[in-house]
């Protein structure tokens, strides 16, 4: 499952290249889990039979510019730190401005 595009990540990216697009695919994979799981929403972007409606590349329809913008900078922290280390990131946090976008959507729960 995808919130964001190849194309989109490229983008974001200033990529000019395809020669990498697999391990670009996974690290779209990956930061989309992230960010669904930081969400921890399970109905969240999906339809009433509780599934993804997504496009013909499995994207997922009609994700929130703030989600697909959180999902973008995941992207570009997992492209350009590839040995996984994040400035300022606690672990088992997302880094501060991914995790700024998303808070609102956040499923709040007390221990």
């Amino acid at each position: 499952m995808k919130l964001v595009s190849i194309e989109q990540a490229s983008n974001h990216l200033r990529r000019d290249t395809t020669d990498d697009d697999a391990d670009l695919e996974l690290k779209i994979e990956a930061a989309s889990a992230a960010i669904m799981t930081y969400i921890d929403d399970e109905d969240f972007l999906r339809d009433s039979a509780g599934e993804f409606d997504m496009d013909s590349d499995g994207v997922v329809a009609d994700v929130p510019a703030v989600v697909q913008a959180a999902t973008l900078l995941m992207v570009g922290e997992l492209y350009l730190s590839r040995e996984g280390r994040f400035a300022d990131t606690a672990p088992g946090r997302l880094p501060p401005a991914v995790e700024s976008l998303l808070y609102p959507l956040k499923t709040l729960s007390v221990v």
